[in-house]
């Protein structure tokens, strides 16, 4: 370094070490990089088809990049590439497939909407199918309170606990974009999503979820029981696949865990039934109930008695909480509901007409009864029911509620367990009364309203309205 000061000499020496640890930085960090490359499971399709789901998670969570000076620190979880994610559509799709016996789908064109399009797209599949309608039902059962205007569902907090969707349409798979590494808990909702796409390409079924599929209802009435009953064979039949993928067809925390996982990306939910017990066992009925009626139809004749009952579906909730009901299935019996226009007067009109099923009688009997045991005995037996609701338009309301038992014995015990939830069942409670005008049966009357039973053979009647005299009108117009 002749002909340079000592100055010079030192910025040369500065800069010649800055270039030196440049490079080393530059060179590690591409080393690391390749490393993770070549050790991710996602990474080539091969490595994905020799991990095990789940047990561990086949799927990263995080990366450590070097930042010296100093140790190591761990840094915000990197998303998985788009390349990756739809690798992973593809080899678990595959996996789905082989496990549930069903034709595979050779490509499943994959997007990445944003959380925000999700909620957009649930707003509107909402706005056509208004599962909303159904509350007025639960209502009238005493499992929600009423609400006023009918609330929208909350689909922002449904598109954030969504990870993945089926959409017929294209027959798309949608991933979430932004959401950060694959974890376990995506993989099971990947699974589950699969499964849909595979159940529509076999048999017509849609996207799953809310919506009840077009190729089944046909076989059933249009009533909420047969709707529940429905999407119980479709999601319990997803439920299934899922957890065979993961290994936990006989873990039942594990299937509570995939269906907490479907429905809170599935169902539709409201900020003001957040945490209702009774409302969250309606929301994940499909799932649980349904899983446990799939598994039971897979033991007795393996994928293809699955099958077979997307021929013969099950069209009340009866042959879900009870498969050999299914199996050895009885006509369920329609009973009339009197027009009863004669009786309250031109004012009142008919606002609906349904069938409650025995899932919801069951809810409806353990929400205001001290024993659940009791209440899911009550309601065991069911053989047919009709609810009819009439309003006057100002407030005022009266249900004639008829239901049926396949024998004198259950009809009797449904009415012992029904008496005793009258009183309980508005606030203030009612008082029992003695019967007016010199009529048979029950009657319960007070500032909350009035109510009226009685039993004939196998058919149990309820009839509930705002006044001792209103309820008196109605029941001489009763078969």
């Amino acid at each position: 370094m002749r002909g340079f000061t000592p100055r010079q000499r030192l910025i040369l020496a500065l800069l010649t070490t800055a270039v030196v640890v440049v490079f080393g930085l530059l060179g590690y960090s591409i080393w690391a990089t390749l490393r993770y490359t070549s050790t991710s499971p996602l990474s080539t399709p091969t490595a994905l088809e020799e991990a095990t789901p789940l047990t561990p998670s086949s799927l990263p969570e995080t990366t450590v990049v070097p930042s010296p000076p100093g140790p190591p620190t761990p840094t915000r979880p990197v998303p998985l590439s788009q390349i990756q994610n739809a690798r992973a559509v593809r080899e678990i799709g595959r996996i789905v497939a082989s496990l549930r016996e069903l034709p595979p789908v050779e490509q499943f064109p994959v997007s990445f909407p944003t959380e925000r399009e999700i909620a957009l797209y649930l707003l509107q599949q909402y706005s056509q199918d208004r599962p909303q309608e159904n509350l007025h039902l639960y209502s009238l059962l005493g499992l929600v309170p009423r609400l006023d205007p009918l609330p929208l569902p909350d689909v922002t907090g449904q598109a954030a606990g969504t990870f993945s969707l089926y959409l017929p349409e294209g027959r798309q798979i949608l991933l979430v974009a932004g959401r950060g590494p694959a974890t376990p808990e995506d993989e099971l909702a990947l699974a589950h999503t699969l499964a849909h796409a595979l159940q529509d390409n076999a048999f017509g079924t849609g996207r799953g979820g809310w919506e009840v599929p077009a190729s089944l209802a046909a076989a059933c009435r249009s009533t909420p029981d047969a709707a529940l009953a429905l999407r119980a064979l479709v999601e319990g039949d997803a439920i299934l696949t899922a957890a065979r993928y993961a290994g936990l067809e006989k873990d039942p925390e594990g299937l509570a865990r995939l269906a907490r996982i479907a429905a809170r990306a599935e169902e539709p939910a409201y900020a003001a039934l957040a945490n209702l017990s009774s409302f969250e066992a309606i929301r994940h009925f499909p799932y649980t109930e349904g899983a446990r009626f799939v598994a039971a139809l897979y033991a007795e004749g393996g994928w293809e008695a699955v099958n077979r009952a997307y021929a013969v579906p099950p069209c009340t909730t009866q042959e879900i909480l009870h498969p050999e009901r299914y199996r050895n299935r009885r006509p369920v019996q329609d009973l009339v509901s009197p027009d009863l226009t004669a009786r309250l007067g031109k004012a009142w009109r008919l606002e609906r007409r349904e069938t409650v099923g025995e899932f919801l009688i069951g809810l409806h009997l353990a929400a205001y009864l001290d024993s659940d045991a009791l209440a899911w005995r009550a309601a065991d037996g069911w053989s047919g029911d009709t609810l009819a609701l009439w309003a006057d338009g100002i407030g005022r309301e009266v249900v004639v509620w008829r239901l049926a038992w396949e024998s004198r014995e259950e009809a009797v015990e449904f009415e012992r367990a029904y008496r005793l939830l009258i009183p309980h069942f508005r606030t203030p409670p009612l008082l029992a009364t003695e019967p007016p005008l010199g009529l048979k049966g029950d009657f319960w009357a007070g500032p909350s309203g009035a109510a009226y039973l009685a039993r004939a053979g196998r058919v149990v009647t309820v009839v509930w309205g705002p006044d001792l005299e209103t309820v008196a009108a109605v029941v001489p117009a009763l078969p």
